[in-house]
């Protein structure tokens, strides 16, 4: 499965980084305007409202959070598909 990297800085202001889905991404760089920027607020949110996770933990909730937001976007999804055939 292909990868898709974003480098962020985490709850104590160090560099880590956060792995997506290359289809998530793809469809991601379509419809929002800074992925990046989403990727580094989403996980602050996961941060905030659940701070005892683990890091894993923490990278899951954004990728489970990335797929839904692409998965809200069919109509892209299947332009990318189309362009696939």
């Amino acid at each position: 499965m292909m990868k898709t990297n974003y480098e962020i800085r985490d709850e104590k202001g160090e560099k880590t980084t956060i792995t997506l889905a290359k289809w998530d991404a793809d469809v991601l760089q379509i419809v929002l305007q800074d992925v990046h920027a989403w990727v580094q607020d989403t996980y602050d949110r996961v941060a905030a409202n659940c701070p005892l996770l683990t890091r894993r933990e923490k990278g899951d909730r954004v990728r489970l959070l990335a797929s839904r937001e692409a998965a809200k976007h069919p109509e892209i999804q299947a332009r990318m598909v189309e362009n696939l055939i």
